[in-house]
């Protein structure tokens, strides 16, 4: 907390006065995340386009809000440890994380079902584009030089979806 204090710039009343713990914090933290990360088609804005550009459209959307706040991803890791302590913290951060990975699915289910991908096991693709875009955790701990999030994520989707991809 002291750190959040630290960053934030508020004192630690103020903080206190919003979340009594750290782990009040992180629950806060997780239903904004659901609230943020909520399924981009919800809306129907994408559902004309295909799979791949849904997909890739997350990506982008995701590297945006990273990019705007590579620390806010930070916080990732400290609720994966958190979890490990706290069964409701795990239970919110599966029902969070099993949301994205279900989207995902149907994205891959979709694209199959069209002919834009092959027939592959969607719960295994879904799970490597989710573990591509925690990748982007390494940029706010390691800052690399010889090459940006953007081309980080722009070299992942496309090994993944070309990967998948109907060969013509």
């Amino acid at each position: 907390m002291d750190d959040i204090v630290q960053e934030i710039g508020l004192s630690k009343g103020a903080l206190y006065h919003h979340f009594q713990s750290k782990r009040d914090l992180f629950i806060a933290l997780i239903e904004h995340w659901m609230d943020q990360f909520s399924p981009i088609e919800r809306g129907g804005l994408m559902r004309a386009k295909p799979s791949r550009e849904i997909i890739l459209h997350i990506a982008k959307f995701t590297a945006k809000l990273f990019k705007r706040n590579p620390n806010w991803f930070l916080v990732e890791p400290e609720i994966w440890a958190f979890a490990n302590r706290d069964k409701e913290i795990k239970e919110m951060a599966s029902h969070l994380y099993g949301s994205v990975l279900n989207e995902f699915e149907a994205l891959i289910k979709r694209g199959i079902k069209f002919g834009e991908f092959r027939d592959v096991n969607e719960g295994m693709i879904a799970m490597s584009i989710m573990t591509s875009l925690h990748g982007m955790i390494w940029f706010a701990l390691f800052k690399p030089n010889d090459f940006s999030l953007e081309e980080y994520v722009d070299l992942n989707m496309e090994l993944i979806l070309d990967g998948i991809a109907v060969q013509d």
